[in-house]
């Protein structure tokens, strides 16, 4: 019954999510562009649409400008919407950021993001391996 309703839920997504491990910085913006809140999260995965953004406080602003850095170290930043915040159960709050912008503009953000996941994520393997 459980894969039943993941398949259901897989299906009514639009686009699909690439798991990821990112650390992203994030500021709360108020409609008059106002911050009202900095922080940190980690991204759980990415898609062309959003974001699943795990922090440790729930995110009650609608608007949300998240950045973080690609394999130059350039920052690399997008704005979105707060779509949900819910509790994980294990003391983690997971934040659903749907992408706000051009498409160009997402899919760059979203690329550079698994890109470098995955190469760091390479690179360690291979430093722990030796």
């Amino acid at each position: 019954m459980k894969i039943k309703n993941r398949k259901i839920e897989m299906e009514q997504r639009k686009y699909a999510r690439v798991e990821t491990c990112n650390l992203i910085s994030y500021l709360l913006i108020r409609e008059n562009g106002k911050i009202t809140e900095q922080g940190m999260g980690r991204a759980l995965n990415i898609s062309q649409g959003g974001i699943l953004l795990e922090t440790t406080r729930p995110i009650f602003s609608e608007h949300i400008s998240l950045m973080s850095v690609d394999l130059d170290n350039n920052l690399i930043e997008i704005k979105g919407n707060v779509v949900y915040s819910k509790n994980n159960g294990f003391g983690m709050i997971k934040n659903g950021v749907r992408f706000q912008g051009k498409h160009d503009e997402i899919i760059q953000f979203a690329a550079k993001l698994i890109k470098a996941f995955h190469i760091r994520k390479h690179q360690l393997t291979a430093a722990v391996s030796v």
